[in-house]
């Protein structure tokens, strides 16, 4: 089964450097260039499934690339909001840059430096969180890719951090292995499911 990754479009607080994950932000100009651009690849690609993030930024790239498709499937499509690929909850940092949460939340943000894989937010979420609830999506996309032929493609529509997690959790990396992975903003990537085995075909394609 080949999967194609996206990560959603800029916006705003991506700009501005922020660290968010809950906090809702809608696509900038640029994001729904990027987004507009991807969906002229997709247009024509044969997607089973189209999954995204219910998060305004990556719902709203998924529509964008929907709004392009014209592959007889179309009719058959309809986009699945997935909570597990939700972008990690930075709990009381959430909306902060570096320097600001540095000079806010001194002590938390000594902890989180110190032990960032394992150390929980106060009111968010951790990487080890993050990473528990992505594998347990990829296990059921393990599920579904057994019931469908090598050549079924669907589409993933996310955030940095979920797409890092989940294809590291892909290739059965340690926690740290999502450090390996940088997802960018009006690309695709793809990773194919076969006998058991995960292969990246491509990384941060340019459209």
């Amino acid at each position: 089964m080949r999967i194609y990754l996206v990560r959603h479009g800029e916006t705003v607080l991506n700009q501005k450097g922020c660290y968010y994950g809950r906090t809702e932000a809608a696509l900038s100009s640029r994001g729904r260039e990027q987004a507009k651009k991807l969906g002229t690849f997709f247009k024509n690609v044969p997607l089973l499934r189209i999954v995204a993030s219910p998060r305004l930024r990556a719902a709203e790239t998924a529509d964008i690339i929907m709004a392009e498709y014209t592959n007889e499937r179309r009719e058959e499509l309809q986009i699945e909001r997935e909570e597990r690929l939700t972008e990690q909850d930075f709990g009381i940092f959430e909306g902060g840059t570096f320097r600001e949460l540095a000079k806010r939340y001194p002590e938390e943000w000594e902890q989180w430096n110190r032990d960032f894989s394992g150390y929980r937010i106060p009111g968010g979420e951790s990487f080890a969180d993050v990473r528990r609830r992505t594998e347990d999506f990829l296990r059921d996309l393990k599920g579904f890719s057994e019931t469908v032929d090598r050549e079924t493609a669907i589409l993933l529509v996310a955030h940095k951090g979920t797409l890092g997690h989940f294809l590291a959790a892909c290739l059965e990396l340690p926690l740290e292995g999502y450090w390996n992975f940088v997802f960018e903003q009006g690309c695709y990537s793809r990773v194919d499911l076969e006998d058991g085995y995960a292969i990246i075909r491509r990384l941060n394609q340019s459209v």
